[in-house]
């Protein structure tokens, strides 16, 4: 629950309707003021201004105020991020004046370019020109802190002297926090339900509809509990499910014509991720070193993980999931940055990109080469086959076993394991093996994949269990988690980032090896740049070399079901960066299940009205 040290997911959904930002987005992607109540910057970009809303309370989880929320929140707030050394400070590192170097110790907090310039304003003065500087205060490394609050929580919360095991703020418990946003946690017991209340003190209540919002467990091993849920009036809504039985599927699709619909896809991308560095063989049926030693070759092998990007059938993987063709091509991804993010010169990013995968593998891709969502860009069996002869003639010993492991009491994960292994194996004429590694305990299961802390920990050769959302509008906020400097996203491909107190000399090693110095080049290029324009196709040349060399093979979004709901269409907040999706805030529940017409018109209406950032 610490809302300022945490990056994933997982917490976000929760936090970012416990404590607001300085902006939000409305239901159409526009940016918003929220505590801020304006803001401006100078000319270049390099200076942000942001003046408060007066009367903002802090509460504690029974609801009591605490205090007014004022701009030096903002500033305990970065100082206690640098101090626990927030999973998210790569954001600001480099962004912020002196952010960096106070978290490296050659300067003190107040020479840090944050201030409280009064009560009511606070002013972030940058490096240099940030022009998407303002999307990311919808992040929550740039959420507020109360002081007082946080030194209550034990000796070791004060700012400047950090001591982890002696300081309680966020810790797993209502009471570790206090809420400025529009709910408050009332209960969350672990394995069983999560319940958050109504803030009655939010600035904004009148847009808070909902009076409670409550989350339910479910393990997996009842694929039809939440459309049982559903249709007695427990969950809003639902999904039909591609993992029930085909009988069951068409029942519900027929039970549902009315009202099923495919939902919008979002901005996270999901990939089949490498093991660069793999040192955990406890999972494995790897029994030599030669064995070891072939595959880690193959996987530094550019044309062994083309051969395999090409060999995927991810429509039929993503089928899995979804149950039909519609949803699941919906949902498929062919580039690590959506095609649609942003624009250069008027033209899809996605169109600029491959252009670029084109010109730097021609071999490989052809230049009429898409790669717009909704379709497979690069399933092909006979450049699979074509690219394990190229992998081969390069010293690589086939076949190839790669252990792929998976939640053993989730069905869609097994069958999605099941499905990728057959695209995979037939494709390659058996050259390319998969291995299922099947772990039944969930914990198990995390701490090895989406839990792992170092690459160390990481015990696989490919694994699907490593996505992204965007923290801010720009190319970069995708393309830096493979920084081998600072890329966050590190450890999801066996390797640590050089700032990392787990890096080792392997690491930089295999790096080079993938030609991660190279992809790092571009990377530098594309960040001096100021014109967004030839930013945005810089960032497209960082884009294209993940396709062209195979790093990663990105795969879906998240995942696309039919729908059934009682959620008024396009009501919550949307953005493609930040945490304004996961907030309750102007959503609108009916006791009526909403037509497939209904949203067909609302989503008409809502795209007419989207902003283009």
């Amino acid at each position: 629950m610490d809302y300022l040290v945490t990056y994933r997911a997982e917490d976000h959904r929760y936090n970012a309707n416990f404590v607001d930002g300085l902006l939000e987005n409305d239901a159409y992607g526009k940016y918003v003021p929220c505590l801020a109540s304006s803001y401006e910057s100078n000319d270049d970009k390099s200076v942000w201004t942001f003046h408060l809303r007066k009367g903002v309370k802090w509460v504690t989880n029974e609801g009591e105020e605490y205090a007014e929320l004022t701009a030096q929140d903002f500033v305990t707030a970065l100082q206690h991020a640098a101090d626990f050394s927030s999973s998210t400070a790569y954001l600001v590192e480099g962004v912020i004046k002196n952010f960096s170097e106070y978290e490296d110790g050659q300067v003190s907090f107040d020479e840090v370019g944050v201030k409280a310039v009064d009560d009511y304003t606070v002013e972030y003065t940058l490096t240099g020109p940030f022009s998407y500087f303002y999307s990311l205060t919808t992040y929550s490394i740039l959420f507020p802190l109360n002081k007082d609050f946080l030194e209550s929580k034990g000796t070791g919360c004060k700012l400047g002297e950090p001591v982890t095991d002696q300081c309680t703020f966020g810790a797993v418990d209502p009471t570790s926090i206090l809420y400025n946003g529009g709910y408050i946690l009332t209960n969350n017991t672990a394995q069983s339900v999560i319940e958050l209340t109504k803030n009655a003190n939010y600035w904004d209540k009148e847009h808070i509809y909902a009076n409670k919002l409550t989350w339910t467990y479910d393990d997996g091993s009842d694929d039809h509990a939440v459309m049982n849920g559903f249709e007695d009036g427990t969950y809003s809504y639902a999904e039909i499910s591609g993992t029930w039985s085909t009988d069951d599927f068409n029942s519900y699709l027929d039970k549902y014509k009315d009202n099923a619909y495919v939902p919008l896809s979002d901005s996270a991308t999901f990939n089949v991720a490498f093991n660069y560095n793999r040192v955990n063989y406890v999972d494995s049926n790897k029994t030599t070193d030669a064995e070891k030693t072939n595959t880690q070759n193959a996987i530094w092998n550019k044309n062994f993980r083309l051969a395999l990007m090409f060999g995927f059938d991810r429509i039929s993987y993503a089928m899995q999931s979804a149950g039909a063709e519609e949803p699941a091509k919906a949902m498929i991804r062919n580039t690590l940055t959506p095609p649609e993010f942003v624009t250069v010169n008027g033209e899809s990013y996605g169109d600029v990109v491959a252009k670029e995968i084109a010109a730097a593998n021609p071999d490989a891709f052809s230049s009429d080469l898409s790669v717009a969502d909704g379709q497979d860009a690069y399933y092909d069996a006979a450049k699979c086959k074509e690219y394990v002869a190229k992998a081969k003639a390069e010293g690589i010993s086939f076949p190839v076993t790669l252990d792929l492991v998976t939640y053993a009491n989730s069905a869609r994960m097994v069958n999605q394991a099941n499905s990728l292994k057959k695209s995979v194996e037939t494709s390659s004429d058996g050259q390319i093996l998969i291995n299922i590694v099947n772990i039944s305990d969930i914990n198990a299961y995390y701490a090895v994949t989406y839990y792992a802390e170092s690459g160390a920990e990481s015990d696989w050769d490919i694994s699907t269990a490593t996505g992204w959302s965007p923290d801010y509008l720009d190319p970069k906020s995708y393309l830096n988690i493979y920084s081998p400097v600072r890329g966050d996203m590190m450890n999801s491909v066996g390797l640590n980032n050089e700032n990392s107190t787990y890096y080792t000399d392997a690491d930089g090693a295999a790096g080079k090896k993938v030609g991660l110095d190279e992809y790092q080049a571009l990377l530098d290029t594309a960040d001096k740049i100021v014109d967004l324009n030839e930013r945005y196709a810089a960032y497209a040349k960082a884009d294209a070399w993940l396709i062209a060399n195979a790093f990663t093979i990105p795969v879906q979004c998240t995942r696309v079901n039919y729908m059934v709901s009682k959620i008024t269409p396009f009501t919550r907040e949307w953005s493609l960066a930040g945490l304004s999706e996961y907030k309750f805030k102007n959503v609108l529940v009916t006791d009526k299940t909403v037509t497939a017409d209904a949203y067909a018109k609302a989503k008409t209406e809502w795209e007419k009205k989207k902003v283009a950032e």
